[in-house]
């Protein structure tokens, strides 16, 4: 288990985390939700925007400052 801690506090000791793999996405740190829809995620950040596009995006985990969410990720697009 000390690994894994280990790994745990390396990975999320950042402003922010984005990782996505097969059709999950997980965000860590953001600071707002401003679009929650079946085809678009919009997360705002400490120093941008997040939007992510896609189809069928269903929300299986949301915290304070964390999303974990399953879809078609088609489109992430970064704006300053």
């Amino acid at each position: 288990m000390h690994l894994y801690k280990n790994i745990k506090n390396f990975l999320f000791d950042q402003n922010y985390f984005i990782s996505i793999w097969d059709k999950y996405l997980h965000i860590y740190e953001f600071t707002d939700i401003l679009k929650l829809t079946e085809e678009e995620i919009a997360l705002q950040l400490e120093n941008f925007k997040l939007l992510v596009k896609g189809s069928d995006f269903r929300i299986l985990k949301l915290t304070k400052n964390e999303i974990l969410a399953s879809g078609n990720i088609l489109e992430m697009r970064f704006i300053s």
